[in-house]
């Protein structure tokens, strides 16, 4: 069985793909209009996120850290959309930005760009003019436990198709379903990894589908509790990794060293 260390190729070899056919399309099959002029963020408890477009399509990007931790990460960039297929691209040298229409705002993908705007967190959903779906918090500051998706977070019992994890934590986080992929959502207090407090988790789309987790736990306790998922009835392959190092999304505000699960159907 393939491992989830794929997702990171498969996804710039996507966007590659997608930006050159994209650029190759005649113009009478482009996206002619440029996206609604104004700001767009994408903020969480960690990082203010701004996207400006101005009426001809240039765009600013700031990121900036707003905490202790993070105060002296940053990162910023600037260009001119051009409309690609339903979506629009920026593209110098190996830098590239795609941004494609969500309900109430923007889904950006970046690749390559670091070099040039910063080693931070770009990617995820900038709604117009509000916070991100990351920093929402969930409808109901004690909602309920679902018991399926108590046992997704232990790795267990793991349903990837449409209606079982990516609607569970739809309705936990109080985001549209294509809001969920790709997306840090904040975890509602409850759920927890082999009983360690899941603080935060991302749903990844690859050729093998993975649920990445950030627990409050020291490394210690995250091995133990790898080890202990192991042995629990219909468990997932649930393993312990860095911050970034199966794709260039990762956990916001979160360095490389930082630990997470990922977890992952057998």
């Amino acid at each position: 069985m393939q491992t989830p260390h794929k997702h990171h190729n498969v996804r710039q070899l996507s966007l590659s793909l997608f930006a050159s056919l994209a650029l190759s399309l005649p113009a009478w099959a482009n996206n002619q209009s440029l996206p609604k002029a104004g700001q767009y963020n994408a903020n969480n408890k960690l990082f203010e996120r701004t996207l400006v477009i101005t009426e001809n399509g240039q765009f600013s990007l700031e990121v900036s850290g707003k905490s202790a931790g993070t105060n002296n990460r940053s990162g910023s960039g600037e260009g001119k959309l051009k409309a690609v297929g339903e979506g629009w691209l920026f593209n110098e040298g190996n830098c590239q930005m795609l941004l494609t229409p969500a309900k109430d705002g923007l889904l950006m993908q970046v690749d390559g760009c670091s070099g040039n705007w910063g080693d931070v967190m770009f990617n995820g959903l900038y709604q117009y003019g509000s916070a991100s779906a990351a920093s929402r918090p969930a409808a109901n500051s004690n909602p309920a436990v679902n018991p399926k998706l108590a046992k997704t977070f232990n790795c267990q019992n793991l349903e990837f198709n449409n209606a079982g994890i990516p609607n569970w934590l739809a309705k936990m986080a109080n985001v549209p379903l294509n809001q969920v992929f790709g997306t840090e959502l904040k975890v509602a207090a409850g759920y927890t990894f082999q009983g360690l407090p899941v603080q935060s988790a991302i749903l990844f789309e690859s050729e093998v589908p993975f649920l990445a987790m950030l627990v409050d736990a020291d490394k210690a306790a995250l091995t133990a509790a790898v080890k202990k998922s192991k042995q629990q009835k219909n468990a997932g392959v649930a393993r312990l990794r860095k911050n970034g190092e199966l794709s260039t999304e990762g956990f916001a505000g979160k360095g490389p060293e930082a630990l997470y699960i990922s977890c992952a159907e057998r």
